[in-house]
């Protein structure tokens, strides 16, 4: 077999394009010589890597199984360099991190803006999904951290405490008027909810809970998209039990509001998690020690809320 690392890096870049020609865009090379490349891979391995279709190409089941080796491949490569030359060698390489749900939005353009500005040689891709989706990306390598939720729950992984988020009952402002500043759990419990589906780790802790008090959520509707469950509680469908974090704009713009839930309350952690079994990389682990700068900078400008449970952030960000 003639693998290399070239080839590899190739399919990599056309399996996040989707495209050919977009890929021979992103590496700069002539779309015939990627095409070839291609060809010479699929050849070594006996395998098609692709489905071809009218927008594009797609992943075929042995192009995912080869696109999650690849990850971890590439990535063990990237971080070689700092490996050999000490942990005193400037950070350098290709780091992917998955961040889920509610705080994407809020951390990534900082983090990015961070890591561009401390660590210029490193490469940072953003991944977003639901927190079940982050932890399959760290899984199978194709994200060396995640920022995720209730990491108690995750086997084989390490995980760093960062916040501990509360969970608020969110309304139509004409739905909550006139009603108390705080709920309890089980009054909410009994009117009706928007929650995401029982897979998700937000629905999970409410679950937990009504179980413990011997009652059950009237959830009328489930969805997974925080877009779509405000706009079903903007329109006065029904209530929802969320961190704040999910709807701070929201409540910012008056559309709707929010309310204290007590006896008990309910909280959620968020934690960077990563492989056990597989120690970061120098950049990965700068990636790390930034996000925890960025998420303390932004705890202290009250544009996340919450109890912060991480260490000292090693810079101050201004």
């Amino acid at each position: 077999m003639n693998l290399t690392l070239r080839q590899l890096r190739y399919f990599v870049e056309i399996a996040r394009s989707g495209s050919l020609s977009r890929a021979a865009s992103h590496l700069n090379v002539a779309q015939p010589a990627l095409s070839q490349n291609l060809a010479a891979l699929e050849g070594d391995l006996g395998a098609r890597l692709f489905e071809r279709h009218a927008r594009g190409v797609a992943l075929s089941p042995a192009g995912e199984r080869l696109y999650e080796r690849a990850l971890i491949l590439l990535a063990g490569i990237d971080g070689l360099k700092d490996e050999v030359a000490g942990r005193d060698a400037a950070p350098a390489g290709a780091v992917r991190v998955s961040l889920a749900g509610s705080l994407s939005t809020v951390l990534v353009a900082p983090l990015l803006q961070q890591v561009a500005a401390r660590f210029p040689a490193i490469t940072l891709t953003v991944l977003e999904g639901v927190s079940s989706e982050s932890r399959l990306q760290v899984e199978s390598g194709q994200a060396q951290l995640a920022l995720m939720p209730n990491p108690s729950e995750l086997q084989g992984m390490g995980a760093l405490p960062l916040l501990e988020e509360r969970f608020v009952l969110i309304g139509a402002p004409a739905q909550l008027s006139g009603t108390p500043a705080a709920w309890p759990l089980a009054e909410v419990l009994q009117r009706p909810l928007a929650q995401p589906d029982r897979a998700h780790d937000l629905r999970k802790v409410i679950e937990r809970e009504a179980a413990t008090a011997g009652l059950a959520p009237d959830v009328r509707y489930e969805l997974n998209s925080p877009a779509m469950l405000i706009a079903v509680v903007k329109a006065g469908l029904a209530l929802a039990l969320v961190p704040a974090t999910i709807c701070e704009e929201a409540l910012a713009a008056g559309s709707i509001v929010s309310r204290d839930v007590v006896a008990p309350a309910l909280t959620r952690v968020q934690a960077l998690v990563w492989r056990e079994d597989r120690p970061l990389a120098p950049a990965a682990a700068a990636v790390r020690d930034t996000l925890v700068d960025v998420m303390a900078a932004l705890l202290a400008d009250g544009r996340l809320t919450g109890r912060w449970l991480g260490p000292e952030p090693s810079h101050r960000i201004r």
